[in-house]
């Protein structure tokens, strides 16, 4: 089946901007796009329509942009203090996620969603981590993360530690 022509409302991520005409699938089409009245058919009177609307977003969206280049700019620096429980070798019981970054950031007074965070892999035990806030291309800042253990785990892994040093004493070289 061909692809439908559509003429966008609405901004959406990884298939066009406002006032683009777009070619997508009938299903998308008909599903999502056309039920939300996120596109409608490209005719004239529409173009001149959402052409207005047009003008209208991209202020908002020039607006949203320098908001964000402030945000990236005060986000340099920044470091963010998660405390988990742990086993005794310093593995979590479940996995730090974008979501929990988020919420940590929030209340640092930092508008960031999950969406806009980066994992540079599985955050899953004790340690630093780096991950990418990024708005777009040229929009990123790394922000150190610090996974902690609370309170009973941190003295599961000193005792196992100190366990394991008595274990395997050190050589005498």
């Amino acid at each position: 089946m061909a692809n439908v022509k559509l003429l966008l409302r609405e901004s959406i991520r990884n298939v066009g901007r406002v006032g683009d005409v777009v070619e997508v699938s009938p299903g998308y089409a008909r599903n999502f796009l056309l039920p939300r009245n996120l596109a409608v058919q490209p005719t004239a009177s529409n173009i001149k329509r959402v052409e207005e609307r047009r003008k209208e977003i991209e202020r908002q969206e020039r607006e949203l942009r320098e908001q964000q280049a402030a945000l990236i700019k005060q986000l340099e620096g920044v470091e963010v203090a998660l405390e988990r429980r742990a086993n005794e070798r310093g593995h979590l019981f479940g996995s730090v996620n974008a979501t929990d970054i988020s919420n940590a950031l929030q209340l640092q007074g930092f508008n960031i969603e999950p969406d806009d965070i980066y994992l540079h892999g599985k955050i899953d035990r004790i340690e630093r981590f780096v991950v990418t806030v990024s708005f777009s291309e040229d929009l990123k800042s790394e922000i150190k993360i610090y996974v902690a253990p609370d309170a009973d785990s941190k003295s599961a892994m000193e005792a196992y530690a100190k366990q394991k040093a008595v274990e395997t004493p050190e050589n005498d070289q």
